[in-house]
């Protein structure tokens, strides 16, 4: 898993792009790099871009990171800031896999939306 940060100053967000092979340890590594970057930047949008990640993960799998990113947001005191999450649909399993997540991290109170298009991520974070 490859993964590229920026920091973007108009409009002011985190861009966050992820190719290849989905790994647990490079995704959490990742994962606190943004969130050190939001925190010390002070910017309180994100947009992820997951549409060449190769990914399929069980709903347990998803429902803890869901969890732990919630927990991880909570020691950078950045649980307001929003994310959106732009992949590709291949099938109905990866739709209803995103949407759970997305679910499981707005039961927790963050301001994540999962998106199949760029526009409507782009239009949704900068409302």
């Amino acid at each position: 898993m490859e993964y590229v940060i920026q920091l973007i100053e108009d409009p002011q967000m985190i861009s966050v792009t992820i190719t290849g092979k989905w790994d647990p340890a490079a995704d959490r590594a990742m994962a606190l790099e943004v969130m050190a970057k939001a925190a010390e930047s002070m910017v309180g949008r994100v947009l992820v871009d997951v549409r060449q990640l190769q990914f399929d993960l069980p709903m347990i799998n998803l429902f803890q990171r869901a969890k732990e990113l919630g927990e991880q947001r909570r020691e950078f005191n950045l649980v307001n800031g929003k994310v959106a999450l732009v992949y590709q649909p291949t099938d109905k399993k990866r739709d209803d896999s995103l949407i759970f997540f997305e679910n499981a991290s707005r039961n927790r109170g963050l301001p994540y939306r999962v998106f199949k298009e760029l526009d409507a991520a782009l239009e949704w974070l900068m409302k």
